[in-house]
């Protein structure tokens, strides 16, 4: 039985139904206005089709349904490009999309609720515009190749169909789905990440190198929002990489993993430039990470734990924490090495990741890759992973993540019989070797992008294999642009992601019977007022007192100094009220 999602779908738009035509086939969907109601029908009942009286809409997805305050609202994909193949089928990124209501209009509602409904409307869509959501029509992209093969996920022609054989630790409308019964092949699983899928030529032979990154829906968030474990072992910002080569007759595949330190600990935004990071002091450490890492090895075996945070300073208290947690469990299959990067390799001395590389070398050799040939046969399991982190689990993570890769790539490409004899490292002027780096690099971008707003440090390095000054200067220019959207914009991108895993269920009464999250707070958004109005006023009577008298006397000394303090006092009150200028997540009182 073939189980693939359909791609291409008519979708009729009457003012009682919406009606989900695939291409080229004998069925549809009819989705009754605005009840929600889903039934499935055959060729018998074509004769049910508008045939006038209908808005046609072309689309490439049915991603499912989520409650707003109007009520529900159908979500899917209306435009897509091409990435590349993958075994033959064509794997596509997410270029557009729709968020269409069910119910006719918004009369029932009051204006408030209005005003927030359309809120909660931009929520949806800022999560949808967040680059990049992939998918496949015939291939499961959540999995890895080694689950797919040993069936923990579901095998190939699964009966249940891609989304329900899909790792849902990394399928991105898993919540919009709850809101539809069972339909194999209607839904399409998404995963957040990067896909890279590149044709290259090695010593005359020609091969596929494929790079996935799977974003984690647990624990899912922000950067200065979203920190450390909860209480279930998910942590925050927890992604799967893998590296696979695809030849002729092989097929390999290399996991990693990052995620942030997996302890109870926030670094919240207070307008400071770095918050100090906080570890939690009344909750159950050994606990939740113990529970992480059960699953963890239950799940991809022995696990190299490569700590990349500062000894000293800030950091220093997160990094004896967690080696000190580790050593406590006493699990035989944790290996734990702590390297100091920043220390390391301060002045630009990236030579000494060597250091690194060969502290865990006989352990990346133990762990070995998943091969297989195009028969099925399986010559060899990958037995463990290494779990990178640092603060962020951005930068200093993936410049290790894409030599620990480049590495076990050598390996392969040796053992399979790319490389010539007695060759045992990529060309570094070879056509594959920019490619590589530019992968990894843009890699580390999206996935910085969809944490922290802005593209990864420290990306010069991976693209050149060296750090450049326009690279640090880049870098200055994406840690501002951090610091502004981590403490003016990271509250609505928080609440957005929430919102659509369906962490937060809407309530149509919101704004009538039950209270909203959007509701003015009169106290904050007073004092916000007046702080600003002070400060405006304030720096430009300053000004006027400097420029404007044609000589300076000791009386415009007397009310510039005076002038200053009351600014200074002005200063002084903002900065004990500087968490009134953050934007806060809303959306944490209920489900």
């Amino acid at each position: 039985m073939d189980l693939r999602v359909f791609d291409d779908m008519n979708l009729y738009i009457t003012p009682d139904r919406f009606f989900i035509e695939p291409c080229n086939t004998e069925e549809f969907l009819i989705i009754e206005r605005p009840s929600g109601k889903v039934s499935l029908h055959t060729a018998d009942s074509k004769e049910m089709l508008p045939v006038h009286g209908y808005e046609l809409r072309k689309i490439c997805g049915l991603l499912g349904m989520i409650r707003l305050i109007s009520g529900l609202h159908l979500v899917v994909v209306t435009h897509r490009i091409f990435v590349g193949l993958m075994y033959e089928e064509p794997i596509w990124q997410m270029a557009g999309t729709d968020v269409i209501p069910l119910a006719g209009t918004l009369t029932h509602l009051s204006e408030v609720q209005k005003e927030h409904n359309a809120i909660y409307l931009s929520m949806v869509r800022e999560v949808l515009e967040t680059p990049y959501f992939y998918f496949s029509y015939g291939l499961d992209l959540s999995n890895t190749l080694q689950r797919i093969e040993t069936n923990a996920g579901g095998g190939g022609g699964d009966v249940r169909g891609l989304f329900m054989q899909s790792d849902k630790r990394f399928v991105w409308n898993v919540g919009l789905v709850e809101n539809l019964p069972p339909l194999p092949q209607y839904t399409l699983p998404i995963i957040h990440g990067f896909v890279s899928i590149k044709d290259v030529s090695i010593n005359g032979h020609t091969l596929s190198w494929i790079l996935i990154s799977r974003r984690s829906v647990r624990h899912a968030g922000t950067r200065l929002f979203c920190r450390g474990i909860n209480s279930e072992g998910d942590v925050a910002n927890y992604v799967e990489t893998e590296q696979i080569v695809i030849t002729e007759d092989d097929c390999v595949s290399f996991v990693q993993t990052r995620g942030s330190i997996p302890l109870f600990w926030s670094q919240t935004p207070n307008l400071q430039y770095k918050p100090r990071p906080q570890l939690a002091t009344r909750m159950d450490h050994m606990h939740a990470c113990a529970r992480h890492f059960d699953e963890q090895c239950k799940r991809y075996g022995a696990q190299g734990l490569i700590n990349l945070i500062d000894h000293k300073g800030a950091e220093e208290v997160l990094e004896k924490a967690y080696e000190a947690t580790v050593k406590a469990m006493a699990n035989p299959l944790l290996t734990y090495v702590s390297f100091d990067f920043h220390k390391e390799c301060k002045k630009m001395r990236y030579d000494r990741l060597s250091l690194l590389m060969s502290m865990i070398a006989s352990q990346q050799e133990s762990f070995g890759v998943f091969h297989t040939d195009h028969t099925g046969q399986v010559y060899s399991l990958q037995k463990g992973v290494f779990r990178t982190n640092c603060i962020d689990c951005l930068d200093r993570t993936n410049v290790v993540q894409s030599m620990i890769a480049k590495r076990s790539l050598e390996q392969t490409l040796k053992e399979i019989g790319i490389f010539k004899p007695g060759q045992k490292h990529i060309d570094p002027n070879s056509m594959f070797e920019a490619t590589f780096k530019e992968v990894w690099a843009d890699n580390a971008d999206l996935i910085s992008v969809q944490y922290s707003g802005t593209g990864a440090l420290k990306t010069d390095f991976t693209r050149t294999g060296k750090r450049t000054v326009q690279g640090l200067f880049r870098d200055g220019l994406n840690s501002l642009t951090r610091y502004v959207k981590n403490n003016f914009q990271d509250g609505f991108r928080q609440d957005s992601i929430k919102l659509f895993l369906g962490h937060y269920h809407v309530r149509e009464d919101e704004g009538l019977v039950t209270p909203s999250p959007f509701a003015p707070e009169p106290t904050v958004d007073m004092r916000k007022r007046m702080i600003a109005t002070m400060l405006l006023f304030e720096v430009a009577v300053f000004f006027v007192i400097l420029l404007y008298p044609a000589e300076h006397s000791a009386r415009t000394g007397y009310m510039l100094l005076g002038w200053g303090a009351l600014l200074a006092l002005t200063g002084k009150y903002s900065r004990k009220h500087r968490l009134d200028f953050v934007d806060r997540p809303k959306l944490n009182s209920k489900k």
